[in-house]
């Protein structure tokens, strides 16, 4: 069965993510889940946090950012994500076939508020880790150091990487770009559920994992529901 459904692969969402390296003064080797620490900022007069941190116990950049300041043996890493972004982006499909590849077009800074709460958030990440009570911890700030301006700007982009948070791209709603209705039922289509993040309107402000599981909790009652309706 076909149905054209035009907000399919639209409205995708992601928290983009930015790496700052600290290196340690003595070296500790990760433990637990290598994240032991999260912080939520509110930077506008919003009453929902902007940006959020989670201190990873490991260096960690992107291809780009370490080609130009590597990593040190022996590190951690504000590891920060922009929590409410305004950019909107969009999946394609490439071609009829389940193998062939999707095209993911994340429009990551297609909204220059992005931008600026990105700059901002980094900017944040070194206050944090720059401050007096981490100091017995650090021997050096790896990236990105004290840039401003264009550098700054720059490194922004360079670090710029994904949270793996993908979400939004098949919409619940009412409207006629969404996907699913309210019991996640897909628009067109009879025995159709979407249960997962594509079905968020908007991007949680915080990790996805949890959202998805309730939204995959309600999906397995509401199928139960509908299976005992049959059967009465």
């Amino acid at each position: 069965m076909r149905h054209h459904l035009p907000g399919v692969g639209r409205n995708f969402q992601d928290h983009t993510a930015f790496n700052c390296v600290w290196q340690h003064r003595v070296p500790l080797p990760p433990r637990n889940s290598m994240s032991e620490s999260t912080a939520y900022w509110t930077m506008s007069d919003s009453d929902t946090p902007d940006v959020f941190i989670c201190q990873a116990e490991v260096p960690i950049g992107t291809d780009e950012t370490i080609a130009r300041f590597g990593l040190p043996p022996s590190g951690w890493t504000m590891f920060a994500g922009i929590s409410r972004p305004k950019s909107r982006g969009r999946v394609r499909l490439t071609g009829p076939s389940p193998g062939d590849p999707i095209q993911v077009d994340a429009n990551t800074f297609g909204d220059p508020e992005d931008f600026k709460t990105a700059i901002a958030c980094v900017e944040l990440c070194r206050e944090i880790a720059n401050s007096a009570p981490l100091r017995p911890f650090v021997s050096r700030e790896v990236m990105p150091g004290n840039l401003k301006g264009r550098e700054l700007e720059d490194f922004v982009r360079a670090a710029a990487t994904s949270y793996w948070h993908q979400s939004g791209t098949a919409r619940m709603g009412r409207d006629a770009d969404c996907v699913v209705d309210g019991s996640l039922r897909v628009y067109g289509i009879e025995n159709l559920r979407v249960a997962d993040a594509s079905i968020m309107p908007r991007i949680t402000t915080g990790n996805t994992m949890a959202p998805s599981v309730i939204i995959g909790e309600r999906a397995a009652e509401m199928l139960i529901a509908d299976r005992a309706n049959m059967t009465t």
